[in-house]
Parts: C-alpha cells; sequence; structure tokens
C-alpha cells in the first residue's frame, strides 16, 4: 500500500499536531523522551541500545500517539509495546538496518575521505613553511563529506519514515515496509524535508542554548525532541495512509 500523495505543506502539520498531541498528556510524553533520552548518553553502551531498539521505542511512541488521538489514555509503558506484544519486537528491532549500514558507511567514508586528505595534503605539507596546508586538504574534503554524510542521512530516515508505524500498526513485513517508506518519502519529498529540516533546527538551537547545562540540557533537549518526533511519525502515517487504516491493531476494549 503506498502513501497519498500529499503537499510540501503537510511536514508542518505533522509537526504541529504531534505538539498538539504532546500538549495532550505532557507528562506521558516527556517521561518518555526523558526514558531515551536518558538510555542514549550512557556512555557507548546507550548509543548502540538506541541504534538497535530505537525504531521499537519509537514504535512505542506512535502506538501512544495513537491513544491520545482517539480519546484513549496513552501510559509511560506503552514505550516498549514493541516488547511486550507477542511477535512485534522482532520486525521492529529489523527497522534499524539502515541505521546500522548508514553508520558503516559514514565510517568508511570518513576514513577515505580524512586518510587521502592527509596523505594528500596534509603529510606532504609537514615540512613546508605552511601551518594552514593540512586544515586546507581537511576543508576540501569536508565540502563533499558533509553533503554525503546529509545525503546518506536523509535516505536511512526516509527508510524508516513511514515503516515504523507501518510495522507497529498494521504489522507490514520490515523489508518491504523500508521500501515503500523509502518510496513515500520520495512521493512526498517536500512534506519529508520540511519535517526533517524543522526538526533538525529546532534541535539544534535548542542544544545550543541549553549546551550550558552540559549533561542535563542533553537530557532536556532529547526529552522534548524524542517524543514530538515520534507523534510526528504517527501523523505522517496517519495521513499519508488514510483514516481507514487508524483502526489497524486498535486494543480491543
Amino acid at each position: 500500500m503506498s502513501a497519498q500523495k500529499l503537499e510540501a505543506g503537510s511536514g508542518m502539520n505533522w509537526i504541529t499536531g504531534a505538539i498538539q498531541l504532546v500538549l495532550g498528556n505532557p507528562v506521558v510524553f516527556l517521561v518518555m523522551g526523558l526514558i531515551v533520552a536518558a538510555i542514549q548518553i550512557v556512555p557507548v553502551l546507550g548509543s548502540l541500545a538506541i541504534l538497535v531498539i530505537g525504531p521499537a521505542l519509537y514504535g512505542g511512541i506512535v502506538y501512544a500517539a495513537r491513544e491520545q488521538d482517539q480519546g484513549r489514555t496513552p501510559e509511560i509503558g506503552q514505550l516498549f509495546r514493541a516488547f511486550s506484544e507477542s511477535g512485534k519486537a522482532g520486525p521492529m528491532i529489523m527497522l534499524c538496518l539502515p541505521t546500522i549500514a548508514g553508520a558503516i558507511l559514514l565510517f568508511v567514508l570518513l576514513i577515505v575521505f580524512v586518510g587521502g586528505a592527509l596523505l594528500g595534503g596534509g603529510l606532504s605539507s609537514i615540512g613546508s613553511d605552511s601551518p594552514t596546508a593540512l586544515l586546507g586538504a581537511l576543508g576540501g574534503s569536508a565540502l563533499i563529506l558533509v553533503p554525503l554524510a546529509i545525503a546518506i542521512g536523509l535516505a536511512v530516515y526516509a527508510l524508516q519514515f513511514f515503516a515504523i508505524s507501518r510495522v507497529m500498526f498494521e504489522g507490514a513485513e520490515p523489508i518491504a515496509a523500508m521500501k515503500q517508506s523509502f518510496s513515500d518519502c520520495l512521493a512526498n519529498l517536500g512534506a519529508y524535508l520540511i519535517f526533517v529540516v524543522v526538526l533538525m533546527v529546532a534541535f539544534v538551537v535548542m542544544s545550543l542554548i541549553l549546551s550550558v547545562l552540559g549533561i542535563l540540557g542533553g537530557l532536556l533537549v532529547g526529552t522534548i525532541v524524542t517524543p514530538v518526533t515520534g507523534c510526528g511519525l504517527y501523523q505522517a502515517w496517519k495521513q499519508a495512509y488514510g483514516s481507514n487504516l487508524l483502526q489497524v491493531d486498535a486494543p480491543v476494549a
């Protein structure tokens, strides 16, 4: 099932709709965000854990978002819904594969570009009178590496964007859902880019403002941005795939 063709402004609507959902039950959603942020700040292990179980946790947030949207009461424990629902954890965790592949690709590119810059410009200038030669070599590589990293990040997120909700709610097969998600993001590229760019700018601005608080600042940023992002994924799925899907996997009263 493919998504509807949407206007670019829909991306902003997903964000405003997400904020409304969070404000409808701020304690539950902000605590969810705090839990995810707390896991992520644990040195090494936290980042690895989020890398693997991140899609499953976001699946829990989109589940809670639907509960709020449909007039039921979301619960903090629903963050781990994918792990408590039979047969759901495996498919949701499989959605981490693009992130792992993207991280490996970025690491390889970093070695290639930075290593090439050092060999081609930096090392050859060690005996020269120009102390800025090495910086110049690295700067030239960054002009290529940064756009590539952004493109890889957007592609990875496009594979997961609609897939998280589809696997969580519809029971879609993960690989097929990711392929369809990528295709649907391309079909709605304007809305997708607006959603990603606005949230990324908000994340950067908040991070800069709260950086004076150190780790606490990072926790606060994650506490706010994470539930808004998750609820935004729900809003995107809701609009793109139609209201007839909202009853899929709805809890039995």
